[in-house]
């Protein structure tokens, strides 16, 4: 019929692909965007966002389940992680929801409508980028979150940064959602950018000594995250490690110092290190991997083979006590 539109849905490796019908009224599709802590780990992104789905009776069953509350269950690729659908149990029976990453990127097809559990991220985290909707606290209809409340987001717009700034802690936990990949990373405050070295000169800002970061909206992120902005740092292997303080481990192999050796780690089938934990790899390209925990689907490295030493880190995966978008390790080039 003329005033039906179809909208489909896929993950990156195009292994499930989903379409369902609508009116072209209902369009645009009406998403919420969560900031919580949780929503950040499940997925390494700073935010989720979710619309729902036209059909809430949709077949899920090829696709991997990962229970992120007692209520609501998370879909996605087993191959390539990309994270689907989500499935929420209420008194008034499922409801099925749509991440829009996941969604064609066509103009008009989605609005945000809201951010919810902005206060979690204390700095506002990726809300201050998204289109202007309100900001709550907590769940749709508590207290606004309010920028101007919050120290960590008063240089949002400055371009450099600020004077003296240095890297700290010495040292910042992340981890997924199930924490099958716990890990940490030190700061750059050791190191300098080295010409001789591109994981260095690629990772490093010489005025704060911070790891570089950004935020990615390509259309391969977006459907492996599900998210439609997403954020890396950058960061040489050398500064991973698997206590999350930080600290050395007297007899115990280090942290793979090049994507080869790391490659070989995560998919070693005998004697592979149980730090490891649940990291998996997917070849998004001939020559990206791509690495998630392979129980909660979370996003944890991007990494290029001529980029030997240094790999792209899910920014929504660190526990740092900045905030979210963690300016006490990472220079984000705001104004720019």
């Amino acid at each position: 019929m003329a005033d039906l539109i179809t909208i489909k849905a896929q993950c990156l490796c195009k292994e499930h692909m989903f379409s369902a019908s609508l009116a072209k009224s209902a369009l645009p599709l009406k998403a919420v965007c969560c900031h919580c802590t949780s929503c950040r780990r499940v997925t390494g992104s700073l935010y989720s966002s979710c619309a729902p789905w036209p059909n809430p009776t949709e077949d899920l069953s090829g696709l991997d389940k990962y229970s992120y509350s007692r209520h609501t269950d998370i879909f996605f690729c087993g191959s390539c992680s990309s994270k689907l659908f989500c499935r929420v149990v209420s008194t008034l029976g499922p409801a099925v929801y749509v991440v829009t990453g996941a969604l064609e990127n066509t103009p008009g097809l989605v609005e945000y409508s809201s951010h919810m559990f902005v206060g979690d991220t204390v700095d506002g985290g990726a809300s201050v980028w998204l289109p202007p909707a309100k900001r709550w606290n907590e769940g749709r209809g508590s207290q606004e979150f309010s920028l101007e409340s919050s120290p960590a987001s008063k240089g949002l717009l400055s371009a450099s940064p600020p004077a003296g700034a240095r890297a700290s802690p010495s040292a910042t936990p992340f981890h997924c959602h199930c924490r099958g990949v716990h890990l940490s990373l030190r700061s750059a405050a050791d190191l300098k950018a080295d010409p001789a070295e591109v994981s260095t000169t690629s990772c490093i800002n010489p005025q704060s000594l911070k790891f570089k970061a950004s935020a990615d909206s390509c259309d391969s992120c977006r459907l492996t995250f599900g998210s439609d902005v997403n954020a890396w740092a950058f960061a040489p292997l050398t500064h991973i490690g698997f206590d999350v303080a930080g600290n050395s481990s007297p007899g115990l192999p280090e942290f793979p110092r090049s994507l080869a050796a790391l490659r070989g780690a995560v998919t070693a089938t005998r004697d592979r290190d149980a730090r490891l934990g649940t990291l998996a790899v997917y070849d998004s390209s001939p020559d990206v991997e791509r690495y998630f925990c392979s129980r909660c689907a979370a996003n944890v490295f991007y990494a290029v083979r001529d980029r030997d030493g240094m790999v792209d880190i899910a920014v929504g995966l660190l526990h740092h006590p900045n905030g979210a978008r963690a300016e006490g390790l990472l220079a984000w080039s705001y104004g720019k």
